[in-house]
């Protein structure tokens, strides 16, 4: 009979969608952080259920070939990339075999070979810092949240993300003078920062969200305005500083109103289409390159690069000359992708901001046949099935970019008579699994899956799924 706390020795199996590795005992499968496939290790039980064990290690017996050294000083304290003990390459092969067997109930389907990042450091576009500060010394804490808590990890150094990051932070760790927030004790001021970076610029907004509402402001506003000339003279690549305000005690890290301090509250970014870089600012003359202007609160994908293997991808499933919906826009990134391929492009997106950024980037980007929709998508579905003529598609294809949690049942169900094909890129394989099983009931086969690595050494998994 197993007990909790009990030590038990392990034969790890594989990595799950969860990021969990996988073995088992006694018949009984069992989920362990920490561990690599191939490694024999002693574990402690830390939790038993019906169905599965919960273990934590205690020890490493035997190592897998494929354990490597984190390239991150801060790995074990950090709750970010924790796959970086793996070898990449054994890696990626572990996300195609979590996609196979999470579509393992559709049949015929070509899985295409997974997309791997060129880079593996420096690649991330946006990033969102966590601020404490210590009990004594009130010295300030920025960093992200350990694994499983909402207690601050200090980086002053962080591999995945561009190094004049590491000294933004760095710069508002030592020179921010009104206080860090207290989760447990709901009180301090600066709560997060945020810094989203163009690659293709260099160019920088910094948003500071601070736990008062907007009428409190007045009271440091002018010394605000300070830190924000000194920072943005420090660095001048810092288009804009802007303070968000969010007094609530949540999960949310920003607010609804936002004021713009200084400069810009946007940046530009480029993305390529068959992303042919041959050296650092230097472009094949057939690649295709869309400029996008990206406001703070507008989604846009953390890593440029990958994102356009992906669109190369979705493009390459769209006939010339169609007429594309792009459901859940956005700011027009995948639609302005499409814009040479399309007849005419149709966008919906229910984010003001995103909206206005995306009539911006249409503009930018020369297109000249496309009409944006704001508003709540289902409603819009509804609507252009109504005006759609009797027994015919409206749309040559529908793209589907939707957040984490998937799209919405009756949302698919109305994309089904709407559109001849659907491209579906997803960011969470689970979710995209039971959306397609919605979409074959409706009538659609899906038949190919093509995966990518948007964020390595992570369990997340990036794929675009094809329907017909």
């Amino acid at each position: 009979m197993l007990k909790q706390d009990e030590i038990i020795e392990l034969t790890i199996e594989k990595i799950v969608n969860t990021g969990s590795c996988l073995s088992h005992y006694e018949g009984k499968a069992v989920f362990i952080n920490n561990v690599v496939p191939e490694d024999i290790v002693r574990a402690r039980i830390l939790k038993i259920n019906k169905n599965f064990i919960r273990a934590g290690l205690v020890e490493i017996v035997n190592p897998s070939q494929y354990r490597v050294k984190p390239f991150c000083p801060l790995y074990n304290a950090c709750g970010g990339c924790n796959m970086q003990n793996v070898e990449y390459n054994f890696l990626i092969k572990q996300k195609e075999n979590i996609l196979k067997e999470t579509f393992r109930d559709f049949e015929n389907i070509e899985f295409k070979p997974f997309i791997k990042a060129d880079n593996l450091k420096e690649y991330r576009c946006k990033v969102q810092n966590a601020v404490s500060e210590t009990k004594v010394s009130k010295r300030l804490l920025l960093g992200y949240f350990k694994e499983n808590t909402h207690e601050v990890v200090n980086i002053k150094y962080c591999p995945i993300q561009p190094k004049i990051i590491d000294e933004i932070i760095n710069y508002v760790r030592e020179n921010w003078k009104f206080g860090g927030y207290v989760e447990k004790k709901d009180k301090g001021l600066l709560k997060h920062v945020l810094i989203r970076y163009s690659k293709f610029s260099k160019k920088m907004i910094l948003t500071l969200v601070i736990n008062k509402d907007f009428e409190w402001f007045n009271k440091i506003e002018e010394d605000v305005k300070s830190f924000a000339a000194a920072i943005t003279k420090k660095f001048p690549d810092i288009s804009g500083v802007l303070v968000n305000f969010n007094p609530k005690k949540t999960n949310k890290i920003t607010g609804d109103i936002t004021k713009l301090i200084t400069g810009n509250d946007f940046i530009y970014e480029k993305i390529y289409s068959k992303n042919d870089i041959l050296e650092e600012n230097e472009i094949s003359k057939d690649t295709l390159e869309y400029t996008y202007k990206i406001s703070k609160d507008s989604f846009f994908q953390t890593n440029p690069e990958v994102a356009s293997k992906i669109f190369d991808e979705v493009k390459s499933l769209i006939p010339e000359n169609s007429n594309i919906l792009d459901a859940y826009g956005g700011v027009g990134t995948i639609g302005i992708f499409l814009s040479d391929k399309a007849r005419k492009i149709t966008l919906v997106e229910e984010c003001e901001s995103a909206v206005n950024d995306a009539k911006a980037n249409f503009k930018l980007n020369n297109c000249k046949n496309y009409e944006v929709f704001l508003g709540d998508a289902k409603k819009i579905f509804k609507d252009f099935l109504k005006s759609a003529p009797k027994n015919k598609k409206l749309f040559d294809c529908a793209v589907l970019d939707p957040p984490r949690k998937g799209s919405d049942k009756e949302a698919l169900e109305i994309i089904s008579k709407l559109a001849k094909t659907i491209v579906y890129v997803s960011c969470n394989p689970a979710t995209l699994a039971r959306d397609a099983k919605i979409l074959r009931e409706n009538g659609f086969n899906l038949k190919s899956l093509q995966g990518a690595d948007m964020f390595p050494f992570t369990h997340h998994i990036e794929s675009a799924a094809y329907f017909e």
